[in-house]
């Protein structure tokens, strides 16, 4: 048996580049335009999470005991995802609603 340098270091750099993302958000506001900023961000991590879960399912596959449930890691990765995607959608929602608010308590200004 041998270790998978390359995967061990592709692992590392995805690692990495998680936790600076960890903290380049930590430098972006928490009002209400955040969904501006993280929209794109949030999609990307939602299928890097499905893509971990498919990393780890193949990783481990031949290794699983008979009462290990293969499907156990995709299916959580997939609720993540989901969970994410809908963090995201809400904070659509709620920047919309913020825009519309902001829309109609504007001045209207008149031509003339």
């Amino acid at each position: 048996m041998h270790k998978d340098e390359a995967a061990a270091r592709l692992a590392r750099q995805a690692s990495e580049a998680l936790a600076e993302l960890l903290e380049h958000n930590r430098a972006h506001p928490t009002g209400p335009d955040r969904f501006d900023w993280s929209s794109d961000a949030l999609d990307e991590l939602a299928r890097a999470v499905v893509t971990i879960g498919e990393i780890v399912e193949r990783s481990t596959a031949r290794s699983l005991a008979e009462d290990d449930d293969p499907e156990e890691i995709l299916e959580a990765t997939r609720d993540l995802a989901t969970a994410i995607v809908r963090r995201r959608n809400s904070l659509l929602a709620e920047n919309a609603a913020v825009r519309l608010r902001r829309a109609r308590l504007a001045p209207v200004r008149r031509a003339g």
